[in-house]
């Protein structure tokens, strides 16, 4: 992923990321569950939906919690959403973080609610951890789709 910047909104740090090549519904939901496998786990703390950008998040912890966080077994996930957002205590980083997917274009953005790790550790502190999300989450796609081919 592409870091294309960062700014507070209201207490908490946000950073924009462009993903190498626009993405889907897919895509979103396959990153939201390499997340939640490797890294929230059972500290997955939000699971939210919206219909577009700026439209009410429905939440679906839940729902999420009752497939044992396979978001796929969700029945949320069969119906195409133009937002989703995941959120948890981050093992890896560390740190509580906010990730939201935007169907149809390039555009993630991570919340931190903590300035001060990006002062210790700058501002391109997740970049490693975004692009690793990415990876995953292409891989994840690519051997769904060839397990439904055959």
């Amino acid at each position: 992923m592409i870091f294309q910047g960062m700014k507070e909104i209201n207490g908490w740090t946000m950073v924009e990321y462009h993903s190498t090549w626009g993405y889907g519904y897919d895509f979103m939901l396959d990153a939201a569950q390499v997340i939640i496998d490797s890294d929230f786990k059972e500290n997955t703390q939000r699971f939210a939906v919206a219909e577009i950008a700026g439209a009410e998040d429905q939440e679906r912890l839940t729902e999420l919690k009752a497939e044992n966080f396979i978001i796929r077994n969700c029945d949320t996930s069969t119906r195409e959403h133009g937002v989703l957002t995941i959120s948890g205590m981050s093992d890896i980083m560390e740190c509580p973080i906010q990730i939201v997917f935007f169907n149809q274009t390039n555009i993630v953005r991570l919340f931190c609610p903590f300035k001060k790790y990006f002062e210790i550790h700058g501002e391109h502190a997740f970049d490693n951890y975004m692009n690793s999300i990415e990876i995953k989450a292409y891989c994840a796609d690519a051997v769904r789709k060839s397990k439904t081919e055959n």
